[in-house]
C-alpha cells in the first residue's frame, strides 16, 4: 500500500516528506529527533485541512519532539481528494479510506531503519481520532498508544472493545454534550 524511499537526512530534520498510498501522494513532516524514544503518527482529516489545524498540530508535534518522540504529521487525503471532497463530500467522514492510511503508513514506518524500533502511537482529531481507534482495533499489533481528541466516538464505536493500546480521549471542558456522552 505505502512505497516510498529510504528516509533522507533531511527528514529526520523535520522537513516535508511525500508517501505514495496506492495512486495518492499524501505530504507530512517527518521529525527524528536524537535517541528517539517513539513516535507518534499525527493525522488531519478532511474537516481539519479545511480549518487549517496545521499551526496547533505542528506546535504539538513540536512538543512531542522536544520530550524525545518522533513524529508524522501527515494530511490524509491529497489535494486532489481534497477538492473532490468540497464538491461530493465523498472523502471528509470516509473512516474505512482513513484507517487504511494510517495502517498502511503504521506498516511503512515499521519497515524503515530510522523509525523500526520505535514504538508507535496514534494521534488524531475528529473523524481521524475516529479512524485512528478503527485502525488501532483492526491492527492491535501495530500500535502501542491512542489518542483522540475531539474524536468522533459514534464513528467508531463498535471498535472500541477490540482496542488493545491504552487510550485517551480528549472532549473540550465546554462540550457538555460531549462530555455527558463519554460519561
Amino acid at each position: 500500500m505505502i512505497e516510498s524511499t529510504h528516509l533522507s537526512d533531511n527528514a529526520k530534520r523535520g522537513h516535508l516528506f511525500h508517501i505514495t498510498a496506492q495512486e495518492v501522494i499524501l505530504s507530512g513532516i517527518l521529525s527524528i529527533p536524537e535517541n528517539a524514544h517513539g513516535i507518534v503518527l499525527l493525522t488531519h482529516d478532511m474537516e481539519g485541512v479545511a480549518k487549517q489545524p496545521h499551526k496547533y498540530a505542528i506546535a504539538l508535534a513540536q512538543s512531542f519532539y522536544t520530550n524525545g518522540l518522533a513524529t508524522l504529521l501527515v494530511d490524509l487525503f491529497a489535494s486532489e481528494e481534497q477538492q473532490v471532497d468540497k464538491e461530493t463530500g465523498f472523502f471528509r467522514t470516509n473512516t474505512s479510506i482513513m484507517e487504511q492510511r494510517i495502517t498502511g503508513i503504521a506498516e511503512w514506518l515499521r519497515e524503515q531503519p530510522e523509525t523500526t524500533n520505535l514504538s508507535l502511537g496514534y494521534f488524531g482529531i475528529g473523524v481521524s481520532g475516529a479512524a485512528a481507534l478503527i485502525a488501532a482495533a483492526e491492527r492491535p499489533d501495530i500500535v502501542r498508544a491512542v489518542v483522540s481528541a475531539a474524536g468522533r466516538l459514534d464513528m467508531a464505536q463498535e471498535y472500541l472493545s477490540r482496542i488493545l493500546a491504552p487510550t485517551m480521549l480528549i472532549v473540550a471542558q465546554n462540550d457538555t454534550a460531549e462530555v455527558r456522552r463519554h460519561q
